[in-house]
């Protein structure tokens, strides 16, 4: 029985490793490229179903080669997929350039997809624990969470950057809602690294529920009932950081499905995106539940 569904975008990653991320357009010799997949909600789905959780991701998909390897990548971590493909749609695709440091950027296409929300099994909620979702989807996420609040489910949302519009609509529908620094900043109108505690004690009057905003290395902060908390990251040797944010997503809505309280959802979700950074990329390396667990012995979260 389903216990978490995860609604959003699924992207296919051309990963490119080079010594460092130039400051100026040039051209790179890259030391090693790797095909796999991404996306906010595809990612958090994987992570929670290696954390042991029965997980659904619901999506668009592209009725494409891409589309059909995309199934296959989910089905194999243990995902039950539920997406529409339209005739002539396509995957959306991205290229990650990671340099040896751990930091990436993207670029990413969109695809060409199906907006229309119609199909969503919703009916699913009823036997679900919560919900989980990006931005990426309006028209999806609104249906989503609209469902889950009829529901009484918990409703996580990923505010990343692109779209603060429509993240200010979600908001409204979500009650854990977890911003990146950029995602924060842009929602905002300020510039990243200014004032994040400032910034984020605007937004939480908006948010009926817990809000928080992910700070990298330099930890996290969050108002849970009325209160701000700085938690900090796990210290590792970063290998790879792209994607450290999708399984702090996930690995967050594990630790509600599992009952915690946000605080030790917090620290469940620092040690998996610490763990998943020391390691290489790609989905079968995300971590798994009993990695986490003597991680978090090790290396324990502070706040």
């Amino acid at each position: 029985m389903t216990e978490l569904v995860c609604l959003g975008s699924l992207v296919r990653d051309f990963i490119f490793r080079v010594p460092s991320i130039p400051a100026t357009p040039q051209k790179l010799t890259a030391s090693s490229l790797r095909l796999g997949f991404g996306g906010m909600a595809a990612v958090a789905a994987v992570t929670a179903s290696r954390l042991g959780i029965a997980t659904e991701y619901w999506g668009r998909i592209g009725d494409d080669d891409t589309g059909v390897e995309a199934r296959a990548a989910l089905a194999e971590q243990g995902v039950k997929v539920f997406a529409n493909s339209p005739v002539g749609s396509r995957t959306p695709a991205a290229t990650v350039i990671v340099e040896d440091s751990g930091e990436r950027m993207l670029a990413v296409y969109p695809g060409n997809l199906d907006t229309s929300a119609a199909w969503l099994p919703l009916e699913h909620l009823d036997h679900a624990k919560a919900v989980h979702a990006d931005y990426r989807w309006l028209d999806g996420s609104r249906a989503l969470y609209a469902a889950a609040r009829a529901r009484g489910l918990p409703r996580m949302m990923d505010a990343d950057t692109g779209n603060p519009k429509a993240i200010r609509e979600l908001m409204q529908l979500a009650n854990h809602v977890i911003f990146s620094e950029g995602g924060l900043a842009e929602m905002a109108g300020t510039v990243v690294g200014s004032d994040p505690i400032g910034v984020l004690k605007q937004v939480a009057p908006q948010i009926d529920g817990v809000v928080g905003v992910t700070l990298g290395e330099r930890g996290s902060l969050f108002i849970i009932d009325g209160d701000l908390y700085r938690f900090s990251t796990p210290v590792v040797q970063v290998v790879d950081s792209n994607g450290a944010g999708d399984v702090f997503h996930g690995a967050y809505a594990v630790a509600i499905v599992r009952g915690e309280d946000p605080h030790e959802a917090v620290r469940y979700a620092s040690a998996a995106a610490a763990l998943k950074c020391s390691r290489e990329a790609g989905w079968n390396n995300l971590p798994r539940q009993e990695e986490v667990l003597a991680f978090m012995k090790e290396h324990p979260c502070q706040s």
